[in-house]
C-alpha cells in the first residue's frame, strides 16, 4: 500500500509492528544473516585504508588490528622531504643563464626562474690518488666508485596520479568557498577535468586518477594545479604543486610504487600485490643499485634466513606472533617472498603511501594556499603494470525511516488556562540530522491537562546513506544565490523536539532529545519500562536500525 507523510497511522499498525507471522519473522530472520557484517561492510574498499591512516575512527583501528589487514602510511609533508629528496644516488644542481645574457639590473639568485634554465643531475667523487695506487693502475684499471649506474636512454613509463582529497583550500568565491577542479601537466600532455568541478567544497574529496604516457628525463615534471570553477569569467587557480617523477624512479628506495607490507598474492583480493616486481626481485634490484652482492636465502620454514651485505635475518624473527599459516590458504605468497618483503621495509624503502603536498600560488609566494593527500605510481611500459586503484568516492544508498508517534507522557505544562489550570497545546517537530528543512510535525494534542498526548501519527523519511561511513549526504543550496547543490556528510541522528502550541505568538520549545540511528538504546516492551535509564545502556549493547531489520 502507499504512504503519505505526516499522516495518521492505520489503527492496526500497531498490532502489526508488535506480532509478525512466523513467515515474515523468518523472512526477516533470513534477511539478516544474509547481509555482510558490518566490519566486512567497513573495510571493503580502498577508502577504508584512507580512513584507517587518518585515525579519525576508532572502528577502523579495531578491524584493522583484529584482521590483521595491510595499512597506508600518510606522509604528513612532500614525500621527498621525508626521505633527503631521494639524493641517495645523485645531486640535483640548477643551472643558471650566463651573467652577460640578463638584463644589467637583474641580480642572480638561484630562486629566481626568469635565471633558472634546467638542471645539472650527478655527482661528483673528489678524492687523492698515493704513489701506490699510481703503480697498481699501470697494471690494472681501477676499481669504479660509481657502480650499476642507470641507462641514460630514454625510459618510457606509465605515470599514474591518484589524488585523493584536498584540505582546506583557499576559498576564493563570494561567501567563503571554492568550487575545485584539478588541472594536470606531465611533459607536453595535459588533462583538465573542469567538467566535473565541485561544488562548495573546502575539503573535497575528489578521487581521480590521471594516466599518462610519459618518457624519462624528457616528461619528469608533473605538475598538478587545483582550479576554482567560476561561472563568470575565467577560473582562478588556487594552488599548485610539481612532483619531480625521475627523481622517484631513480632511487634504490622504490619511490616509484610504494611497497606493501604484505605479499598478497590473491587476485581477488583488493589488497593483491600490485608492484610489477615480486619481492625477490625488488631485493635484488635494490642490491644491485647500492652495490652489495646478491642475497641468499638458507633453511626452510621458521628457519629460513635470508643474508643481505653480511647482515642475517631470520623468518622467526617477522613472523613469531602471526597465525600459522594453513595448508589450503593462497592469500599470501612463499616463505622466501615474505621474509624478502620484511627485509626490503627493514632496508628502508617508500611503503605503501599517501602523501601531503601543499599549494602555492605565485600572486601569494610563500603563503600556503591549502594542501592535497596523493600518491605517484611509476611503472616502466613493458613491465605489463597491474589495474589502477579505484579510489572514485563512495556512493551512497537510498533509504527510508518511518517514524511513528504513539503518545507523550509527563509533558511539561507551560500554559494556563481561563480556569487557573496548567495545561500545554502539545506537538512534536521531528528531523535528521542535515535535514531540518524536511522536518515533519505531528498534529496538536489541544489542553492537554495530564501532560499526556495521543498522536498515532506517522512520519516518513527519505535519505541518503554510506554504509561504510554511517553517514547521512545531503544535496543543498545554503543561500539563494546558490545555483547548484553541494554535497555534505552528516552524523545519523535523529532530532525529536516538543512544543506547546501558541497562535498569537511563537511556539515554545519544551524539551528536546536525539538519537543515533548506529546506536540505538535497546527497546522496550512496554511504557512504564521506557525509562530515561535506558540512554545509559552501553555502547556495546546498543543497536543500529540501519544494520538490523528485525529487533
Amino acid at each position: 500500500g502507499s504512504e503519505t507523510a505526516g499522516s495518521k497511522a492505520p489503527a492496526e499498525t500497531k498490532s502489526s509492528i508488535s506480532k509478525l507471522s512466523r513467515k515474515e519473522t523468518r523472512k526477516l530472520k533470513q534477511e539478516d544473516e544474509n547481509k555482510p557484517h558490518p566490519d566486512d561492510v567497513l573495510v571493503s574498499d580502498w577508502w577504508s585504508k584512507y580512513y584507517h591512516a587518518l585515525g579519525k575512527d576508532e572502528r577502523l583501528t579495531r578491524v584493522f588490528k583484529q584482521r590483521n589487514l595491510p595499512t597506508l602510511t600518510m606522509y604528513e609533508y612532500e614525500l621527498e622531504k621525508e626521505y633527503n629528496m631521494f639524493r641517495d644516488l645523485m645531486e640535483v644542481i640548477k643551472l643558471q643563464r650566463p651573467d652577460n645574457e640578463l638584463p644589467s639590473d637583474f641580480e642572480v639568485d638561484s630562486d629566481d626562474d626568469d635565471a633558472h634554465v634546467g638542471l645539472f643531475k650527478g655527482s661528483f667523487k673528489i678524492y687523492p690518488i698515493t704513489e701506490e695506487m699510481h703503480k697498481k693502475a699501470e697494471k690494472e684499471h681501477p676499481a669504479l666508485l660509481f657502480k650499476n649506474l642507470p641507462c641514460n636512454d630514454v625510459e618510457r613509463v606509465i605515470v599514474r596520479l591518484y589524488v585523493i582529497a584536498g584540505i582546506n583550500l583557499t576559498p576564493l568565491d563570494f561567501g567563503g568557498s571554492v568550487d575545485p577542479y584539478l588541472w594536470i601537466k606531465c611533459g607536453k600532455e595535459t588533462k583538465n577535468d573542469s567538467a566535473n568541478y565541485l561544488t562548495r567544497q573546502i575539503n573535497p574529496e575528489f578521487g581521480k586518477m590521471f594516466e599518462f604516457d610519459a618518457h624519462l628525463p624528457r616528461d619528469s615534471q608533473l605538475q598538478i594545479m587545483v582550479y576554482d570553477h567560476d561561472l563568470i569569467g575565467s577560473d582562478d587557480v588556487v594552488g599548485s604543486t610539481t612532483i619531480d617523477l625521475e627523481d622517484r624512479y631513480l632511487t634504490w628506495k622504490h619511490a616509484a610504487c610504494g611497497v606493501s607490507k604484505q605479499y598478497i598474492v590473491d587476485k581477488e583480493n583488493k589488497d593483491c600485490w600490485r608492484d610489477t616486481i615480486k619481492p625477490i626481485g625488488l631485493l635484488k634490484k635494490i642490491c644491485v643499485l647500492r652495490g652489495w652482492p646478491q642475497p641468499t636465502f638458507k633453511g626452510k620454514g621458521s628457519t629460513l634466513r635470508c643474508y643481505v651485505n653480511g647482515s642475517e635475518y631470520k623468518m622467526k624473527y617477522f613472523e613469531s606472533n602471526r597465525a600459522k599459516k594453513g595448508p589450503d590458504d593462497k592469500t599470501f605468497g612463499s616463505d622466501e617472498h615474505r621474509l624478502a618483503l620484511y627485509v626490503i621495509h627493514e632496508l628502508g624503502v617508500v611503503p605503501e603511501h599517501f602523501e601531503t603536498r601543499t599549494l602555492f600560488n605565485e600572486d601569494c609566494p610563500g603563503i600556503p594556499q591549502g594542501k592535497l593527500h596523493l600518491w605517484v605510481d611509476i611503472f616502466p611500459w613493458d613491465r605489463n603494470p597491474p589495474p589502477p586503484i579505484n579510489i572514485l568516492p563512495r556512493e551512497s544508498q537510498k533509504m527510508c525511516l518511518r517514524v511513528i508517534v504513539w503518545n507523550t507522557i509527563d509533558v511539561i505544562l507551560s500554559d494556563e488556562n481561563i480556569m487557573g489550570e496548567r495545561m500545554s497545546d502539545i506537538f512534536l517537530k521531528i528531523h535528521l540530522e542535515g535535514m531540518k528543512k524536511q522536518g515533519q510535525e505531528t498534529d496538536i494534542h489541544f489542553r492537554s491537562l495530564t501532560g499526556e498526548g495521543n498522536f498515532n501519527w506517522r512520519m516518513v523519511y527519505d535519505f541518503d546513506y554510506l554504509m561504510a561511513e554511517q553517514k547521512f549526504v545531503t544535496y543543498q543550496r545554503d543561500h539563494f544565490y546558490e545555483i547548484e547543490a553541494h554535497r555534505e556528510k552528516h552524523d545519523p541522528m535523529l532530532h525529536v523536539e516538543i512544543y506547546d502550541y501558541d497562535i498569537l505568538s511563537s511556539n515554545d520549545l519544551i524539551g528536546w532529545t536525539e538519537f543515533s540511528l548506529v546506536a540505538m538504546p535497546p527497546p522496550t516492551k512496554t511504557a512504564k519500562e521506557c525509562e530515561l535509564s535506558i540512554y545509559e545502556t552501553p555502547d556495546e549493547d546498543r543497536i543500529s536500525i540501519i544494520d538490523k531489520k528485525k529487533i
